[in-house]
């Protein structure tokens, strides 16, 4: 039943993995300290509620994986510093409302897979760096808003299966 999110010390947390996993009545986080946290792997999956959240340190973070899983309230993020982040599975997976995202820094990004996922109301997503990248399996499955795709550098991709299945509105493929 938390809805909200107020202050506390987190200047020496690490792993905020599943930290609010299931809050599904959660609409608002405060500024955490998470300059040191280096995981925040579901950190808000099935939050269902939350529509924002604030622009975190995330300079120091390699792992994303689910960290939006499901929070089919959010309708924007901020500008993250993902430039260490190695592993961004699912990410966004299940994100209805969110209809855009900034142009992240992934350049060290080597698994996407099912980043966007069931991302409904998604109409289009800068370029990422993706030359790293080695999976990007389901990264569209099922954005059935999404109008158009960048050509992303696939050289060392070995995974791309259902990439963009059930784009319905997909109108231009590089």
């Amino acid at each position: 039943n938390m809805v909200q999110v107020i202050d506390g010390n987190t200047s020496d947390v690490q792993l905020m993995d599943a930290l609010f996993d299931g809050c599904s009545s959660l609409t608002s986080v405060c500024m955490l300290d998470t300059s040191n946290v280096v995981s925040m792997n579901e950190m808000f999956m099935w939050c269902r509620s939350l529509s924002r959240v604030p622009l975190f340190d995330t300079s120091n973070v390699v792992s994303t994986s689910y960290m939006f899983g499901e929070c089919r309230s959010l309708v924007e993020v901020p500008l993250f510093d993902l430039h260490n982040v190695s592993m961004m599975n699912y990410m966004f997976d299940g994100c209805a409302s969110l209809t855009s995202i900034p142009a992240f820094n992934t350049s060290n990004a080597t698994r996407m897979r099912g980043l966007f996922m069931s991302c409904l109301s998604l109409t289009s997503v800068p370029m990422l760096d993706t030359h790293q990248v080695t999976d990007i399996a389901q990264m569209f499955d099922g954005c059935r808003s999404l109008q158009t795709i960048p050509l992303f550098n696939t050289s060392n991709v070995t995974d791309m299966s259902y990439f963009a299945d059930g784009c319905t509105s997909l109108m231009e493929v590089p």
